[in-house]
């Protein structure tokens, strides 16, 4: 009987940080969690991050921003 692999349940904010190609700082990670927009969970000192959060976030929609060009005051 072939055994598999454990899927991973619970993400580090390095592991993340790794996981999104080191675009949003590992700051930037902290001070999202500290204002509630990843959710954690706290095992003994080590704050962890949920698989299937951090799976449903790389694979959400991205959204563009287009500014628009400033108009001159001629």
């Amino acid at each position: 009987m072939e055994k598999k692999p454990m899927e991973k349940k619970f993400y580090t904010v390095r592991d993340l940080y790794c996981e999104l190609g080191g675009v949003v700082t590992r700051s930037q990670l902290y001070r999202m969690i500290e204002q509630g927009e990843i959710p954690t969970r706290k095992i003994g000192k080590k704050i962890v991050i949920p698989a299937d959060w951090v799976v449903s976030y790389i694979n959400m929609p991205a959204v563009a921003v287009v500014k628009k060009p400033r108009e001159t005051a001629c």
